[in-house]
Formats: structure tokens, C-alpha cells, sequence
């Protein structure tokens, strides 16, 4: 007795106050959409994730981060204003100062306040369009959230690159990537409008991806990093959307897929938790196709993906291994007080994520109940988490 609505077809611009440097789109816009219309006005969106065909309301319901989010924080921290539908209350407006609660229960809501009908984002002066970024090889997985941390204040974008097959004293091996704006090389590059999307039904049927060639894949790439230049200047959208072009990665893993764990750690907690981390992964003898890391900066709330702390992506194939292994990751990210990802995994449970995220999740849990008591808005992860 449900209906479903689809909201990609509200994507227009509605208003823009270059003064204040304020771009009110409704929910449908897409990031890349975003991008091109912001380096037009020689503006930037100060936080975008990989990928140009992400929504605005899904960054919005995810609260999103990028490569940024020691300087930038998430995406919810950039937005003026909410326009959102309720049929219990009709159009709500509401901000950081206004209708706060409500503000805040839909920014990083999976969506389960209503529904969006516009945003009001804050852009910043754009710095330039093409980024120096340059490579430093670190052989474990503390050594580059050091490398990454001392440089946190000196760079605009950083993250990490690990090789996750390796045991012993190479276990993390890897390259962290320091990235800069550079307003002398302006020239170098136009503002880049490349498109690129993924097609599902073009993915191989068969995983491509194994336990044979994925070592062999991670060994080759870091080969390729190290013998490459260790600086290299690149244009601005692929240095924001670093996925587009690399689409074949996903689609190797055939019509099985891939999973992907996210974690935060507290910095203090870091050292124990790669640790055993290396333990699990060892013992569960399950191939890691990608590893990297990022700084956050910041506080919790509610059941965003947002602190202090350590950031974690690991990505796997899609088999029992598979969910064995995250099992046992949420295990060590709860005793070593982080938190899980929500958005990046379709597997957490109630029980986990009220492990990990404890009093906030009961309270969003309580306050969202209170404001929507007749569950208007349900999804298949709202059923999941219990909320």
C-alpha cells in the first residue's frame, strides 16, 4: 500500500545569490551538475565525494564526505537551508538556527524526514583549477596516518593507498596521495567536463577478481605508483572525481559485486586496531582489492559517518568470506570505539550499529519516532537498523 517516489527529475537550479555565494538545487542535481555550475560563477562545492552522478538529496541523506573532511567536515556542515515535505506537517524550513532538530534529522537521515524539495548549499571561492598531488610510499598503515596527519594542515585534499595482502612488516604498504591547489597552473587545464557512468549491465558475468589475482593486481599498482613521478600536476574534476574513468575496477567484480567496510577510529585507538585488523584479515584469508585511509576532524552526531579519528575503506569481494570477515571487523571497531559506515554497507544491523554508536543512535532513534510517530517514510535500512 506504499508508493515510492523518484525525485532525479527535480534537478534545476532554483536560485543563486553570488553575494552570499549561495546555490539553492533541489534534490535530483547531481554533484558533477553541481561542479560545472559553481566553477562558472569560479566557485566550489567544499565537499564532494568521488563520483559526478551522486544526488544533492543523497548527499544530503548520507552526509556525505570527501577527501577534505579534516578541513571541510561533511556535507551537512555547508548547508544554509532545507526545504523539506511532510505530509504530517506540510513544508518545513529548516537550518542550523532554524527547526534544528528537524534540520539535523534529515542531514544524515537516509532520508526518513520527508522529502527534500530544495537545498540551500555554501560555495567558496574557487582556489584553481589544477592540483599538484604528490606520492610518498609508507610501508604500513600507522607510518601513513602519521604521514597523513602532520600534513593535514598543509594540504587541501589528502588520502592513502594500501596493499592489505601483505603479511608481516609489510602488511599497509602503500602510497599516500598529498594534494594542492595550485592558481599558478590555471592555465594548464580548462574546467573539465568529462561524463562517464557506469553501466550495470555491461559488468562481467563472471568475477573477474580472486584470490589469485588481486595480490598480484595491488603488487603491480604499487609498483606502477612508485616507479611513476612523485609529483604530478592534474586537473581540477579528476582530482574531485577520481572514480570517473575507473569504472572497469567495479564492473571486475562481476554480476556478484563487492562489499565495502568503512570505519572510523580514534586516533588513540589506531595502533591496537591495525593491529588486529591484520590479525582478521589473516586468518579470514580473504583478498582485499583496495585500502585507504583518510583524517577526520570533528564530532559525532547521530548515526552520521563523521569524528575524530582515522577513516578506513576497505573493499572485497562479494562472497561467505566476505561477511565473515566484516563480521569479525565489527567486532574490533566496537571495542576500539569506532563507528561503521552505515551508508557504505547493507549488512549492519540494529545490534551493531547500536554497539557502535551507542547513545546517538538511541537518540535518533527516539527523536525520529517523535517526529514522525506514523513511520510515513520507511526504507529496507530504516526495517534493518531498527530506527
Amino acid at each position: 500500500g506504499g508508493r515510492s517516489v523518484l525525485s532525479e527529475k527535480f534537478n534545476r537550479f532554483l536560485h543563486f545569490d553570488p553575494k552570499r555565494k549561495l546555490v539553492r538545487a533541489e534534490p535530483g542535481v547531481t554533484l558533477g551538475e553541481l561542479y560545472n555550475f559553481s566553477i562558472l560563477h569560479d566557485l566550489l562545492p567544499p565537499v564532494l565525494a568521488g563520483y559526478p552522478d551522486i544526488t544533492v538529496g543523497g548527499a544530503v541523506a548520507m552526509n556525505i564526505h570527501g577527501k577534505n573532511h579534516y578541513k571541510k567536515g561533511n556535507f551537512g556542515e555547508h548547508i544554509h537551508q532545507l526545504n523539506l515535505y511532510h505530509p504530517r506537517y506540510g513544508e518545513i524550513i529548516c537550518s542550523p538556527i532554524k527547526n534544528t532538530e528537524v534540520f539535523w534529522l534529515t542531514v544524515g537521515g537516509f532520508g526518513l524526514t520527508g522529502h527534500i524539495i530544495s537545498v540551500d548549499i555554501a560555495l567558496q571561492p574557487l582556489a584553481s583549477k589544477a592540483v599538484l598531488v604528490e606520492k610518498h610510499k609508507v610501508d604500513c598503515l600507522e607510518e601513513a596516518a602519521k604521514l597523513l596527519q602532520d600534513a593535514s594542515d598543509k594540504t587541501d585534499y589528502s588520502y592513502s593507498w594500501h596493499n592489505l595482502n601483505k603479511s608481516n612488516n609489510k602488511f599497509g604498504q602503500g602510497i599516500v596521495y598529498l594534494e594542492q591547489h595550485k592558481k599558478e597552473l590555471n592555465k594548464v587545464f580548462p574546467s573539465s567536463q568529462k561524463r562517464s557512468r557506469i553501466n550495470p549491465n555491461k559488468s562481467t558475468h563472471w568475477s573477474i577478481l580472486n584470490g589469485f589475482n588481486i595480490p598480484l593486481m595491488c603488487k603491480l599498482y604499487y609498483r606502477k605508483e612508485t616507479w611513476a613521478q612523485k609529483k604530478k600536476i592534474v586537473d581540477l574534476y579528476s582530482a574531485l572525481f577520481p572514480i570517473v574513468s575507473k569504472e572497469m575496477y567495479f564492473k571486475m567484480f562481476g554480476k556478484s559485486g563487492f562489499r565495502e567496510y568503512q570505519a572510523l577510529i580514534p586516533t588513540e585507538k589506531w595502533k591496537k586496531f591495525t593491529q588486529e585488523l591484520k590479525n582478521v584479515i589473516e586468518e579470514s584469508y580473504s583478498p582485499i582489492s583496495l585500502a585507504s585511509l583518510k583524517i577526520f576532524k570533528g564530532s559525532r552526531k547521530y548515526l552520521n559517518f563523521s569524528g575524530e579519528g582515522i577513516s578506513l575503506a576497505i573493499d572485497i569481494p562479494n562472497d561467505d568470506r566476505s561477511l565473515d570477515l566484516f563480521g569479525k571487523i565489527d567486532e574490533i571497531v566496537a571495542k576500539n570505539h569506532g563507528i561503521a559506515n552505515i551508508a557504505k554497507d547493507s549488512r549492519l544491523n540494529a545490534h551493531v550499529a547500536h554497539q557502535m554508536y551507542g547513545d546517538q543512535y538511541q537518540e535518533f532513534r527516539k527523536e525520529l519516532r517523535k517526529f514522525d510517530p506514523e513511520n510515513h517514510f520507511r526504507s529496507e535500512l530504516r526495517k534493518r537498523l531498527d530506527v
